[in-house]
């Protein structure tokens, strides 16, 4: 008989339903293979996100951290640095492996294409805490601010009330991040992402105060280059480290406290944030459910 293939896992990353979240593969590969060959089972998988987790580990000073390689890829087969659910998804493969819980392996190091680390650590009941980059968001000019915000009206097919647009800064230079009024009904709006498309950014970030005394904001991501149709991301952990700068600061909430947050988009998602100011870091603790798992043929 011959032996299994690469084991693969389905997961719903940020949440503690299995049809909520957002979903992604894993895939226990050869991170160093071709792009076209990710590419092509992220086109095959046809998830939101592919977590190619490299299958052996890498050296650690640690015996209770594993270092493992990861890439993240879209269906299209493009791929992308840094992934928040992805990254959430593919720690919560591996915690679940037989031979990692055996262990007792606690945290996670995964490396991505460009050497930068991103930290998984287990928690309590279930949470996993992931550890992204944060950018204060930049200041636009009223004129950019005036261009985009032609942009999001086409989009939302109404005159929308904007309080500001910033885009994502450092790290994050694709991002653009719009607070809308909270009367705008985010949770309920229609978008037509397409219309985003010439703005001149890739990931388009919609924000609002929440009403609900149990978060502190509530979001939605739009990024239809990336994303196929209707282009939007289910729950987006990469927009947090944009967004946490951001609410961080105009609430003043002290750096290093836990806020609650939530996607608010049709699946829905739930987030855990603290924004660390001083390490230029977001950590976000969220929840997942394995779906399915099995082994690659290929």
């Amino acid at each position: 008989m011959s032996a299994a293939g690469p084991p693969f896992a389905l997961v719903s990353a940020f949440t503690s339903k299995p049809f909520g979240g957002n979903p992604a593969a894993v895939a226990f590969v050869d991170v160093s293979l071709p792009l076209d060959y990710l590419g092509g089972l992220s086109a095959n998988f046809n998830q939101p996100m592919l977590s190619c987790v490299s299958p052996t580990s890498l050296p650690s000073d640690d015996e209770k951290i594993v270092v493992r390689s990861i890439r993240f890829l879209v269906p299209n087969g493009k791929e992308v640095e840094i992934c928040g659910h992805g990254t959430l998804a593919a720690a919560k493969a591996l915690f679940e492996q037989p031979a990692v819980i055996a262990t007792g392996v606690h945290t996670i190091h995964f490396k991505n294409i460009n050497g930068d680390t991103l930290k998984a650590v287990k928690l309590e009941y279930g949470f996993i805490e992931i550890d992204l980059p944060s950018a204060s968001p930049a200041v636009l000019s009223d004129d950019e601010k005036t261009k985009l915000k032609t942009f999001v009206d086409k989009a939302f097919g109404r005159n929308v009330v904007i309080h500001d647009i910033k885009s994502g800064g450092e790290k994050y230079e694709p991002y653009v991040l719009y607070e809308l009024d909270e009367s705008e009904n985010l949770a309920g709006s229609a978008i037509n992402a397409s219309a985003l498309l010439e703005n001149g950014y890739v990931v388009n970030v919609f924000t609002t105060a929440s009403s609900n005394t149990d978060e502190i904001f509530v979001s939605r991501m739009f990024a239809p280059s990336m994303i196929t149709s209707p282009g939007e991301d289910h729950v987006c952990g990469s927009a947090h480290g944009v967004m946490a700068p951001y609410w961080y600061t105009k609430r003043g909430i002290t750096s290093g406290h836990e806020v609650k947050a939530k996607q608010v988009s049709q699946r829905g998602g739930d987030l855990r944030v603290v924004w660390e100011k001083e390490a230029g870091r977001v950590k976000l603790r969220g929840q997942s459910v394995i779906l399915a798992t099995g082994n690659l043929t290929l």
